[in-house]
């Protein structure tokens, strides 16, 4: 949770719907999101399946990996109730990282939770799987 004192946002309170697409995997990622209430979903699409990598509440961000990879994103956000979040543009993010150290190091200790609970969610994945692959005597 990272608070929010002291942080310059590019635009406060937007609001999203239920159900309501925050932005869309591949998209240009322009801006990272606050949540200052409601409940956010990032989800990854493989083969018709939707693949749940997070669950957030207010307090929490996202959508910073593209502002700092300036890569598409990966995954899509979606609003799991109603939400409003601040908005932190390209510019507003780098002039806090360059400002705020407390925002640089929540920045870092965010990303490396989420590099954990990916290895994490990868070996559960790979047990499963190599179960399956006894269960139903497949070889590769």
């Amino acid at each position: 949770m990272m608070t929010l004192d002291g942080l310059i946002f590019s635009e406060n309170k937007r609001r999203y719907k239920s159900g309501e697409v925050i932005f869309n995997a591949k998209e240009e990622g322009k801006e990272m999101y606050f949540i200052d209430s409601g409940r956010v979903k990032i989800v990854m699409s493989a083969e018709n399946n939707e693949i749940i990598l997070a669950t957030l509440d207010s307090g929490d961000s996202f959508g910073e990996m593209s502002l700092i990879t300036g890569n598409k994103r990966i995954a899509t956000a979606i609003a799991l109730t109603d939400c409003k979040l601040n908005i932190m543009d390209k510019n507003t993010f780098d002039s806090n990282l360059k400002n705020d150290e407390r925002f640089m190091k929540k920045i870092v200790e965010s990303q490396a939770h989420r590099l954990e609970e990916t290895g994490l969610n990868f070996k559960r994945h790979l047990r499963r799987f190599f179960r399956m692959t006894r269960t139903f005597n497949i070889s590769g």
